[in-house]
């Protein structure tokens, strides 16, 4: 039987990069949609809101399949069990922000009949029915959800740098670029 990698492969940690920086940018956008004054630049923040979580919509199916495809390295030594279970809940409840926040942002517009451009270079047919209650549900869970997301990825980011500087047992360095093995999970 194969070994557990030390770290996370290279395409793993790529997904996951470009899934923070999706995010950091979805919200530089999405808030730009409500306190921009000019409409203008609203309407082109919005559409860049719109094209970015489509792409997470993208990156987060890819990133679930390759981490349901793939060994991810083992928890460090004597991580107790609490922790363990802390982690699985919290990345799986992630993965259904970054699949939820998109589709509930795609219904809230396609159900009002709105255009859905992605970067200029295509337009996202609609597939839900026509209802202006479905897209106030959507819209609504899509807002409120916003600030649960923006809750686990602090604590995400909270426990990844409580691994490193107080446990130091090597969990942040799993999911950094570079070095191909760590020299050990105890630091």
């Amino acid at each position: 039987m194969q070994k557990p990698p030390a770290k996370f492969g290279p395409v793993a940690i790529a997904l996951h990069w470009l899934m923070a920086l999706g995010i950091v940018l979805s919200v530089i956008f999405g808030l730009g949609t409500v306190y921009i004054d000019d409409t203008q630049t609203s309407r082109s923040a919005l559409a860049l809101h719109q094209s970015i979580g489509f792409v997470m919509l993208l990156l987060a199916a890819g990133r679930l399949y390759w981490r349901l495809t793939h060994a991810a390295p083992p928890p460090p030594e004597g991580m107790p069990m609490g922790q363990r279970v802390a982690s699985f809940i919290t990345h799986a409840t992630l993965y259904l922000f970054l699949l939820g926040m998109p589709v509930t942002g795609y219904i809230g517009l396609a159900a009002r009949g709105r255009e859905i451009p992605i970067f200029g270079l295509f337009d996202l047919p609609h597939l839900v029915p026509r209802s202006f209650d479905l897209s106030a549900t959507a819209q609504d869970i899509h807002y409120y959800a916003q600030f649960a997301l923006y809750a686990l990825v602090i604590l995400h980011i909270g426990a990844a740098l409580y691994h490193h500087f107080v446990l130091k047992d090597g969990v942040l360095q799993r999911m950094l670029p570079g070095r191909k093995t760590l020299q050990s999970d105890t630091v």
